[in-house]
């Protein structure tokens, strides 16, 4: 039998993991040279990560206290991973850094947003005794996706470049396309399997 611990909103949560790090992980690892194809210098990465990570950092500090005020935790976690393909596209269509900055903004306040929300989900839907092993679960499944994610990402590109383009940016757009379908994945995944104990 299945043990208790590993039920249907823990494997809920972690395959919507897996798929929203193998998304934005996959940007992660092409986003420096995809910057160098546009033109845009170097200095600008740091500026636009540090902005992004300001932003979750933020994001969590205040997502647990929106959430027990207004309920909804599922759907502001649904937002929360819906809005890392929408980020995504936005980077796709990035001719500069203004749209690479909002992009990357709009994604990481989006992982801000869910990542608390989702963990006390995670927390109330096991014993108090299983918790190590539901977050044990979730955890691995969140590494997964981080791993295969950029291996895939690479490849593909790697394949894309072989192609014949117009422009050297368009391999990278390619990729940053093809990572949204499991962003997409993840809000569908945690819409389907994910119960909200409250």
């Amino acid at each position: 039998t299945t043990p208790r611990w590993l039920n249907r909103t823990v494997a809920g949560a972690g395959i919507t993991s897996a798929l929203g790090d193998f998304c934005y992980e996959t940007t992660t690892v092409i986003l420096p040279g995809f910057l160098a194809v546009l033109g845009v210098p170097a200095a600008a990465l740091g500026l636009i990560e540090g902005a992004a990570d300001a932003v979750a950092s933020f994001t969590k500090m205040v997502s647990g206290y929106v959430a027990d005020k207004l309920g909804h935790r599922k759907a502001l976690v649904l937002v929360g991973y819906a809005l890392t393909p929408i980020g995504q596209a936005f980077i796709a269509l990035a001719a500069g850094w203004p749209l690479l900055l909002l992009g990357r903004l709009v994604s990481w306040f989006g992982k801000g947003l869910r990542g608390p929300l989702r963990d006390a989900i995670v927390i109330q839907a096991v014993s108090s005794e299983t918790r190590g092993r539901a977050f044990g679960f979730h955890r691995a499944a969140d590494t997964v996706g981080a791993v295969i994610g950029p291996l895939l990402g690479v490849a593909v590109l790697g394949w894309a470049q072989t192609l014949h383009w117009g422009d050297t940016a368009s391999p990278f757009r390619l990729v940053l396309w093809l990572s949204v379908i499991p962003g997409a994945l993840a809000v569908l995944a945690f819409l389907a399997l994910v119960n909200d104990p409250q």
